[in-house]
């Protein structure tokens, strides 16, 4: 004798799932893999510094002003090169009708992209510059290895920035942090020392 629909079948586990609008500590679900690459900016940003200033002793023999403008310019040279790499790679891209809606790059094409990246690199060395060589002006010749210790950091975060603005949101958001978040740092030191006289080691 068959056995009935309802014996065959056994009943199923009603699966509880999260409201995507739901919070934790006031993030939606969709908002905390975000907040965790926040964190990671800053904890990678601080482990690299941190590590760097321990593994690398260096300082210059001479620390005039003259040598504080010229490690700003060498260092501003490294910094600046995805952006210089991106416009060289837009110009080319520039030739393909493909990349074209009319007089408008395709929308999310990776000639949009790409110069989307440029403008925010430019925006972001402009923050960049100005931090870096108002530091250089202020910090002990054994601590200017600071500003070579910043510098690889935002060319790391730029490079990881762009790969993400083509592959990967989260990769994406990691590079804008340690690209932005040690500026922020800077210009946080910066304004203790020439507003309050507040010296923090570096």
């Amino acid at each position: 004798m068959q056995r009935s629909v309802e014996h065959r079948q056994a009943p199923k586990r009603a699966v509880k799932r999260r409201h995507p609008r739901a919070t934790v500590l006031g993030f939606t679900t969709r908002q905390l893999p975000f907040i965790y690459v926040l964190l990671g900016n800053w904890v990678f940003s601080a482990v690299f510094f941190a590590g760097a200033k321990f593994f690398w002793h260096w300082s210059p023999d001479v620390w005039t002003l003259g040598d504080r403008i010229a490690l700003v310019i060498k260092d501003a040279v490294f910094a600046i090169l995805p952006g210089l790499i991106g416009i060289c790679i837009v110009a080319a891209q520039r030739l393909d009708p493909n990349m074209w809606v009319g007089r408008m790059a395709k929308p999310n094409s990776a000639l949009d992209i790409n110069t989307r990246f440029i403008l925010n690199t430019f925006e972001q060395f402009i923050l960049y510059f100005i931090g870096n060589a108002g530091l250089a002006l202020y910090c002990p010749p054994e601590e200017a290895r600071t500003l070579i210790i910043l510098t690889a950091l935002f060319l790391l975060g730029r490079l990881l920035f762009w790969l993400g603005y083509h592959f990967n949101p989260y990769l994406r958001a990691f590079g804008f942090g340690i690209t932005f978040y040690p500026t922020v740092a800077v210009y946080a030191w910066l304004v203790l020392f020439m507003a309050f006289g507040i010296r923090v080691p570096l």
